[in-house]
């Protein structure tokens, strides 16, 4: 089955880095279009009834960390390919991110990594790449 527009969703992981390699091969063997999107969260923290709002400062240094991490990702595409390769940043939860960008703009595979840089924080939000294939509306490369 050939795809023509591939998204892949990066967080800077071992796992994504492979991800992102693959895609690369993906989208070269089948000329698709390929963009990568990089979703942060600075949502507020719910703890039981209370909410803690993201302080402007802590939202910043997410925002710069993701700029960080775009930015890799922009390194490890100039070194595999040239075609040209859409990187995006966005605020929101990364599965909901990838999943909602797959359906805006047209992407008939996801490809994500099999678990990311979410560690401790993955027992309470569970796993994005989880999450994308339960909802992603095209198929799912889930690279390990």
């Amino acid at each position: 089955m050939p795809y023509s527009k591939i998204l892949v969703g990066y967080d800077g992981s071992e796992q994504s880095v492979r991800a992102l390699r693959s895609a690369i091969e993906l989208a070269s063997t089948f000329k698709a279009m390929l963009e990568v999107v990089h979703a942060y969260n600075a949502a507020p923290v719910i703890i039981g009834e209370a909410v803690a709002a993201s302080p402007p400062a802590g939202a910043e240094s997410m925002r710069l960390e993701a700029e960080t991490v775009a930015a890799e990702a922009r390194t490890i595409i100039a070194s595999a390919t040239d075609m040209p390769i859409e990187v995006m940043i966005t605020d929101g939860d990364p599965g909901k991110r990838v999943v909602g960008l797959a359906k805006e703009r047209g992407a008939d595979l996801i490809v994500v990594g099999s678990h990311g840089k979410g560690g401790f924080k993955e027992l309470f939000t569970g796993s994005v790449s989880h999450y994308v294939t339960q909802h992603a509306p095209v198929p799912v490369l889930v690279v390990k």
